[in-house]
């Protein structure tokens, strides 16, 4: 299995993985923007190529939807943490600030100020990311630890990173990262992304025997891997 990413005039960067197991050229868009395509190791690029071209209407109006739903904080807004719940609190202050402590990232805003605007929602969300930071080194490499003992994996360094297209990744010389959003989504699938990995640290692809190992040691593997597209790795 290879992939190669390549730019493509009308729609940006794209990125091909060839596979014997693919059958036909097949386009998908992750939820995070990301255009992949699958492409049977016989197909030649420039064919698949041609194709994403001819399906550009379609790609364009399926990114606009994605960022369409970027997030707007206001202050009914339901975000949680892995240990904390953001509330918002508009009233008599001079100063938009925060506070988080006790389960609760706490913003206050002025009640002359619009909450709707750019700075303020790059206060909140530069908060919120923050906060994840600080959660995700608590909480993450002590879980890949207890995973790694648990199934007999070995790694070198863990680095906590606010990636915009991964999840995880593993190195050729099994140091792993992880993104620092794995704060926000359900305790499940962050053991599935950490297992994914730690079995990267034995198979570096993701051919057959990847997916063995892995639903060996997670047996909702390919449930959980479709769950995660429900979550898009940073873009509130």
């Amino acid at each position: 299995m290879t992939t190669k990413s390549i730019e493509i005039q009308q729609v940006g960067f794209v990125s091909f993985t060839t596979s014997e197991r693919s059958r036909r050229i097949r386009l998908s868009i992750k939820s995070d923007g990301e255009i992949v395509v699958s492409i049977p190791s016989s197909t030649p690029y420039r064919d698949a190529i041609r194709f994403v071209e001819s399906k550009a209407d379609w790609i364009l109006k399926q990114k606009a939807k994605i960022q369409s739903r970027t997030t707007l904080f206001t202050p009914e807004s339901c975000f949680k943490t892995r240990f904390h719940q953001l509330a918002i609190t508009k009233g008599n202050t001079d100063k938009v600030y925060n506070r988080v402590g006790n389960g609760i990232i706490q913003v206050f805003i002025p009640d002359r100020i619009n909450h709707e605007q750019p700075k303020i929602q790059d206060f909140i969300k530069n908060t919120l990311v923050d906060v994840m930071r600080w959660e995700a080194k608590v909480y993450l490499p002590k879980r890949l630890k207890e995973l790694a003992d648990k199934h007999g994996f070995k790694y070198q360094n863990v680095s906590i990173k606010n990636a915009s297209t991964r999840w995880g990744s593993c190195s050729a010389v099994n140091n792993i990262n992880l993104n620092l959003h794995l704060m926000r989504v359900p305790e499940h699938l962050i053991d599935y992304v950490l297992l994914h990995e730690l079995v990267h640290t034995v198979v570096k692809n993701h051919g057959e025997k990847f997916w063995l190992l892995l639903e060996q040691c997670y047996p909702d593997a390919r449930k959980a891997d479709k769950e995660m597209n429900s979550f898009r790795t940073q873009t509130f």
